[in-house]
């Protein structure tokens, strides 16, 4: 049911609706990211908590780096400019 009710206008707004009648009203991303979480496949799912597994994984091993590092390497590898 979920690979169908992802394209389904209709059901985007019933969702909306729902997420708008609660006590705190969420963001739009807030909301989007939840009916893309509801509205994955089986398999979409278990591959993202596959790759969360392995990511909290790494970092139990030690396998890291210092968050600035990581992000001047990426600015680096994709020819970005220095923030600095």
């Amino acid at each position: 049911m979920a690979a169908e009710r992802i394209n389904d206008l209709l059901a985007l707004r019933s969702f909306i609706d729902e997420q708008l009648s609660g006590e705190t009203i969420p963001s739009v991303d807030e909301v989007l990211a939840l009916w893309e979480y509801e509205n994955q496949s089986n398999d979409e799912r278990d591959e993202s908590l596959e790759a969360i597994r392995r990511g909290l994984a790494d970092v139990e091993a030690g396998r890291v780096m210092p968050a600035r590092e990581a992000i001047a390497e990426l600015r680096r590898k994709h020819r970005l400019p220095d923030l600095s």
